[in-house]
């Protein structure tokens, strides 16, 4: 009779322990895929399950092109016409209560974009990403324009843009009106850009010259009836 429970407790040991070691792999597994999901970026489904291949594949372009989207916009207006006019309002200056430097930082912002539209007016195909930097950019829109003074111009604009966008300290009024005058010169540069890329297509040779076909064929024409007048002359 002991013989016997002791072989049934045996029994009930090993398989107590099996089942044991099956919940706990259970258990495990279940938190390394939690684990692995949380930490993964993708979606916890694949992307165009049971679907074609070109829908996964458009939907996968679709879906690296979202971190490439970026704009920039408007801070501040004072057209009654914007509809944003009526949630961001221009605050009130008085001899009290002068303007704020965020004020001044975010115009400054604004104002770039000025420029960039009047660049753009000039030659369609000079435009600006958003994540483009603006000091890369307009050196190398101008630099057809620029000397050595007009680079130190566009130097000193950037600063002061990245002084209004990124640094701690004050910006105000006074800052804010030497970079309006830096903006102003580099706007007359600016404008000379559609009549610099006028001159150079002028310059530049629209068409390659072409053989004429026509001509080939009708002098081929003519030696071929010599060939046959001077064959039958030799004949007679």
């Amino acid at each position: 009779m002991a013989q016997q429970l002791s072989g049934v407790t045996v029994v009930i040991f090993i398989a107590g322990g099996i089942l044991t070691f099956i919940l706990l792999f259970i258990f495990a597994k279940r938190q390394i895929m939690r684990f692995a999901l949380r930490s993964r970026r993708g979606p916890h489904v694949p992307i165009g399950h049971d679907g074609k291949k070109t829908l996964k594949r458009e939907i996968e372009r679709r879906i690296e092109v979202v971190p490439k989207i970026a704009f920039e916009p408007k801070l501040s207006t004072t057209d009654q016409d914007d509809d944003h006019s009526k949630y961001i309002l221009p605050p009130a200056e008085s001899n009290d209560k002068p303007l704020l430097s965020h004020h001044f930082r975010m115009k400054a912002v604004d104002d770039v974009k000025k420029l960039e539209r009047e660049i753009a007016k000039q030659d369609k195909t000079l435009t600006r990403h958003p994540s483009e930097n603006i000091r890369s950019f307009l050196l190398n829109t101008l630099a057809v324009l620029l000397d050595g003074s007009g680079q130190h111009i566009v130097h000193e604009f950037c600063d002061l843009y990245e002084h209004a966008r990124y640094d701690p300290n004050e910006f105000l009024d006074e800052e804010y009106q030497s970079y309006l005058r830096l903006m102003k010169k580099l706007m007359d540069i600016a404008k000379l850009l559609k009549s610099y890329s006028g001159e150079s297509r002028k310059n530049s040779p629209n068409k390659t010259p072409t053989r004429n076909n026509n001509m080939r064929t009708g002098t081929n024409e003519g030696l071929r009836t010599k060939d046959r007048d001077l064959n039958r002359l030799k004949v007679v």
